[in-house]
């Protein structure tokens, strides 16, 4: 029987720093807020794809802002950018992006409406066996300044601070939740949680 894949993207990331003005040939952003008074948020790529992962550099980021119940706040190491929640409006940020992790939430649903993005060099991609909680994990270690190490239940993985390449390696994941960082950069990290049951095998 073949063994179905779920492939779930990682990447320890980013510091965003605000810029004085907008320019036009910076890459494109769009975050939607709102519409309709829903609880909805998305932060988006000029082709509409839900943003995961960047590149770093500076974006211009246009905020639709379509609410006066809701708002759409942008925090993490070195800014914290948000609309008003009481006001519909349009803004327009340049935002200078480096490694690290980010968040974006409506302030006044916070729990239920919120979405991160990493940016920067190392990043991992997981590949998770259906029916099992075995994972492979895939490490591309572009910096030399900066690691990619993986704590939670039963797992302490890590690749060298000086270390510059590709690394594989074979987990037994547990329910619980799990931390990547950069040693380095105690700052520069994410989480994930793996459920206790194992992940539910696919169709055949």
């Amino acid at each position: 029987m073949p063994v179905r894949l779920i492939v779930v993207c990682v990447s320890l990331v980013a510091l965003l720093l605000p810029s004085a003005a907008a320019r036009a040939d910076n890459p494109l952003l769009e975050a939607f807020v709102g519409a309709n008074d829903a609880y909805s948020i998305r932060l988006q790529d000029a082709n509409g794809t839900r943003v995961t992962h960047l590149d770093a550099g500076t974006y211009t980021l246009k905020v639709h802002d379509l609410s006066t119940v809701h708002n759409f706040h942008l925090a993490g190491p070195g800014v914290d950018m948000a609309t008003a929640v009481e006001e519909a409006q349009e803004a327009t940020w340049a935002v200078t992006f480096t490694d690290g992790t980010y968040t974006y939430v409506c302030d006044a649903h916070s729990s239920i409406m919120r979405g991160t993005f990493t940016v920067g060099a190392v990043s991992s991609k997981l590949t998770i066996l259906a029916g099992t909680n075995t994972v492979m994990v895939a490490v591309n270690d572009r910096t030399r300044t900066d690691n990619f190490h993986l704590t939670g239940p039963g797992v302490n993985k890590k690749t060298g601070i000086a270390f510059h390449g590709r690394a594989t390696w074979k987990l037994a994941l547990q329910g619980g939740r799990y931390v990547y960082r950069s040693d380095a950069h105690k700052k520069v990290r994410g989480a994930f949680s793996v459920p206790s049951t194992p992940y539910p095998r696919g169709p055949n």
